[in-house]
């Protein structure tokens, strides 16, 4: 059995709240990303590597002589497993001030999450960075003045990891959170148990539409060579938060109706997120087409090029 560890953000049911504020920063961090560094905004490759993975085995040249057929067929699997990982910063006059505040937060935090029944051991406390905060200092002269940094505190930065089974209680887990001043969801990972198991499903199904394709076109009078012939699959899959697309309501009110001497308090453009998944028109069959909760979808392509019988 093999676990594969997805990024993934969800914001459909009440127990994807938890992930709504994780895909708002990953969107904006990744817009502000794409623009200091002049890329495409759905170009995520160097960023998932990891998830999508390519086993191209074969590649030929075709020609007159040669048939290419190709199945692709995808899977839509929910996690069995998510990790949310929650930003805490604190503030103090001394570093030692600044651990016991932070420390006594989590704390507080880990006590409000053994009611959910999390366990000690799927909780992990990341230590991040310590550093100093500054302020700046006048400092008079006879014909001008300065400003001198001066040490004012210190900032400290921890992330907890919170492994649960159970997207239900992921409302209740973001109420305890701000309970104890816990508020940035930086992200939520979905976890995958046996992907094998997925891929060996999406390898056989699309197996059997490659011997479907070939008995049509056996049908057609196309003789097929069958010492001479290629194979070549690609397995991928994708994250629901590589998915999420900005959205600005449509809708403005009409004026039509209100008198001329009344002000009018306008209301900006409310922007938000929602989950696009991948569109099935490209696919032979599709596995769980039906999903609420954005899920994991893997995708499997053969391609297999056949030499034609010369008459």
């Amino acid at each position: 059995m093999i676990k594969f560890i997805l990024t993934a953000i969800a914001i459909v049911s009440i127990g994807n709240i938890v992930s709504a504020q994780g895909a708002g920063n990953w969107y904006k961090n990744q817009a502000q990303e794409s623009v200091a560094n002049n890329r495409l905004s759905n170009s995520y490759d160097e960023y998932y590597q990891s998830a999508n993975q390519s086993i191209n085995y074969i590649t030929s040249t075709s020609n007159d002589t040669v048939i290419e057929l190709t199945t692709k067929v995808m899977m839509n699997v929910k996690s069995d497993t998510y990790i949310v990982i929650l930003g805490i910063t604190q503030i103090g006059d001394s570093i030692e001030t600044c651990h016991q505040l932070i420390n006594a937060r989590i704390n507080k935090f880990i006590k409000k999450l053994e009611k959910l029944n999390i366990k000690k051991e799927d909780i992990y406390i990341d230590f991040i960075s310590q550093v100093p905060v500054f302020e700046y200092e006048v400092e008079k002269k006879l014909f001008s003045k300065s400003y001198n940094e001066i040490p004012k505190g210190f900032e400290l930065k921890k992330n907890v990891h919170i492994k649960y089974t159970d997207n239900k209680i992921a409302e209740q887990l973001l109420i305890e959170a701000a309970k104890s001043e816990i508020y940035d969801i930086i992200k939520v990972d979905y976890i995958i148990d046996n992907v094998d198991a997925v891929y060996d499903t999406l390898r056989q199904v699309s197996i059997n539409i490659m011997n479907k394709k070939v008995q049509e076109f056996k049908k057609l009078g196309i003789q097929f060579t069958s010492m001479y012939q290629t194979v070549s699959e690609n397995i991928n899959s994708t994250f629901p938060i590589e998915r999420y697309s900005g959205y600005t309501e449509f809708n403005k009110a009409s004026f039509g109706a209100m008198s001329k001497s009344s002000s009018v308090a306008t209301i900006s453009d409310s922007k938000s997120l929602y989950y696009n998944k991948l569109s099935y028109n490209s696919f032979d069959q599709i596995i769980n087409p039906t999903v609420v909760e954005p899920s994991v979808q893997f995708s499997y392509t053969i391609k297999t090029r056949f030499v034609l019988k010369k008459l």
